[in-house]
């Protein structure tokens, strides 16, 4: 689970007052918890040590409790920023998050007093991402078996360390035989491999964020080994790696005509390495894995993503950079394969994210410290704790949507001075690579202590639109640029339509046919209207990223027209008005293939059975004028 979805739940530590009240108690016999660097350090590891963790816990969340007061004051934000503060708060984040059950489990006891003490340690794991499924106590135990000796505690072993125990919280099967890969085994292979040269140089950068995506390989060691023997020699090389996808054929059936959707029978029941993969081909989803186990096997982050009716992988083609190899939908319609996890979110733009997020590791860590004290200090000190974090990692998504919630729940104090006319820029400025993420974060703008008007909403989203034609006129990219405008419009649907009746509304704006049945929507043209205006935001530029954001956006709108049984004539009228002023701008070009995609679309309306007998001559005759 991850950051953004999970502090919700996280509030629940609040409830640990009781315990904290327990631990209070203690301290009224015994003198004040000292919340230094050392002191922390030295008590957590003989606590684990003796088996006393529980103890230890309810005493530092007394003690952190007492420091922060119940309140985000200068001085407490002071301390949760500082060195002494961090050291405290991420020693009970973890302490939390494992669970009474992983505070009194023995066999974790020699790693917990190892990483309680060793806060480069703790920074690195906080610093590179939940765990795979939230198992924090899972990764612990592996981080113990992997992490085994002061060898494996610092540098290169430790941060390989690191990034497997997150990855190997839940098991990872080989896509080979389903057998449970050894995690050991994998940080000593590709140690071993780094030392005899057989990586590319840039493994040794890798931030253990990044390695997650090195380790976690679904091929065995022995496959890894195979494919850096058997990569064609041209492609031994970084930017040219994962185009090793591509040595793999593209067959539907095998020679003996059995079809790829068999699975086993396939490959004629044989183990699918990666050998047998390259002699019998596949189709997306044997390449995908072929080219990401290829970039991996040289110490190349990638990995499967999933598109719509299609599998692509990525993988980081020059430093922090990443790309999508066999792509058919781009980053927009790109998400999480099973059998891998992103933190943070689902969708493949996270990874791009994170990658942002990493350049300042020391502040990605800080901000994590700071969401403990948010934890630990309870609802109304939520959106400070939370801003001090954002400001600490600019790019940290989990953080943003603590503020953003706790700001549209505050009426007075802090929490609703953060509500103020800076906090659309501060957002603006921190996520203007990141359109989606922008317009996600943008949906949970508070809107002021009365609901908005129908007139307000469509300001604001005509607001919206204009900021994110300015992310795509900078450079973002232009299918996350149409996507957050996708992301814009289903918010006003929802909001201008009402939850009950937003059906019609919210396929009209994805490009989708209405459902059957959708009610009468009284708001179903302000969406319309409102939706056409919006994408004319985007239109900032002849080509480029914003002018290939416009016409993405202006496809799903032509496509919701066509798939509209009411309101469809207003659909209509906008469409015919935008090719009139394109061709008056002498925009010829742009003109015909709006006309293009309004025939287009007319004609996969009547295929799948919608009426469109009123539509269809008027978009002929509308591409017939054009010449």
């Amino acid at each position: 689970m991850s950051i953004a979805r999970d502090w919700r739940l996280r509030a629940v530590a609040v409830a640990l007052l009781g315990v904290i009240t327990f631990a209070a108690s203690r301290a009224a016999a015994a003198p004040p918890m000292r919340l230094t660097v050392r002191s922390v350090e030295s008590a957590a590891s003989k606590a684990a040590t003796d088996g006393t963790l529980d103890a230890y816990f309810a005493e530092l969340g007394a003690a952190l409790a007492r420091e922060l007061d119940g309140g985000a004051t200068k001085a407490s934000i002071r301390f949760a920023a500082g060195e002494h503060g961090r050291a405290a708060l991420l020693q009970w984040r973890l302490l939390e998050k494992i669970g009474p059950e992983g505070r009194k489990d023995p066999a974790l006891a020699e790693t917990l007093a190892w990483l309680l003490a060793d806060q480069d340690a703790l920074a690195m794991l906080f610093g590179s991402g939940e765990p795979a499924g939230g198992r924090w106590r899972e990764a612990v135990g592996v981080l113990g078996r992997c992490a085994r000796d002061g060898t494996h505690r610092e540098g290169l072993p430790l941060r390989v360390s690191v990034a497997t125990a997150l990855v190997f919280a839940e098991p990872v099967r080989a896509m080979a035989d389903g057998s449970e890969i050894d995690p050991v085994a994998r940080v000593d292979s590709f140690l071993e491999w780094d030392t005899r040269g057989e990586l590319f140089p840039s493994f040794r950068e890798l931030s253990p964020w990044e390695l997650r995506f090195v380790v976690g390989s679904w091929s065995t060691d022995a496959d890894l080994a195979w494919a850096r023997a058997n990569i064609k020699p041209d492609l031994r090389r970084r930017d040219k790696v994962g185009e090793a996808a591509h040595m793999l054929a593209y067959n539907l059936t095998n020679k003996n005509g059995v079809s790829v959707q068999e699975g086993k029978r396939f490959y004629d029941d044989k183990p699918m390495t990666l050998a047998v993969m390259l002699e019998y081909g596949g189709v997306c989803g044997a390449i995908s894995r072929f080219g990401s186990s290829m970039s991996q096997a040289f110490g190349v982050p990638a990995m499967p993503v999933g598109q719509p009716g299609h599998c692509a992988f990525l993988w980081q083609k020059e430093p922090r950079a990443w790309t999508i190899g066999n792509d058919i939908s781009g980053w927009s319609e790109s998400a999480q394969h099973d059998g891998v996890f992103l933190p943070w979110g689902r969708e493949a733009w996270f990874v791009r994210l994170m990658q942002d997020a990493q350049a300042d590791r020391a502040g990605l860590v800080a901000a994590e410290a700071l969401l403990g004290a948010a934890e630990l200090s309870g609802e109304a000190s939520w959106g400070t704790f939370a801003s001090e974090a954002c400001r600490s990692a600019p790019q940290h998504y989990g953080a943003w949507s603590m503020r953003l919630s706790a700001a549209r729940g505050a009426k007075t104090g802090k929490g609703a001075r953060d509500a103020g006319k800076d906090l659309p820029k501060e957002l603006a400025a921190a996520f203007a690579r990141h359109p989606v993420a922008y317009a996600r974060l943008a949906n949970m703008l508070p809107t002021g202590p009365a609901p908005a008007t129908d007139a307000e909403e469509v300001r604001r989203a005509r607001a919206l639109a204009a900021t994110i034609a300015g992310f795509a006129r900078a450079g973002a990219d232009a299918g996350l640029s149409s996507w957050a405008l996708r992301t814009v419009l289903e918010e006003s649907a929802r909001r201008l339509s009402g939850a009950q009746d937003a059906g019609a509304a919210l396929a009209f704006v994805r490009g989708e046919p209405a459902p059957a049945g959708a009610p009468k929507s009284d708001a179903l043209g302000k969406v319309v209207g409102l939706a056409f205006e919006a994408t004319d935001a985007l239109d900032v530029a002849p080509q480029g990223s914003a002018h290939d954001a416009w016409k993405g956006a202006l496809d799903r709108a032509v496509r919701g027209t066509a798939g509209l049984a009411e309101e469809r004539d207003a659909g209509l009228r906008a469409i015919e008005r935008r090719v009139a002023g394109l061709a008056g701008q002498s925009r010829l070009d742009d003109a015909r293939w709006l006309a293009d995609r309004l025939v287009e679309a007319v004609k996969a309306a009547k295929s799948a059975g919608r009426a469109v007998s009123e539509l269809e001559p008027r978009a002929t005759a509308l591409r017939q004028g054009l010449g």
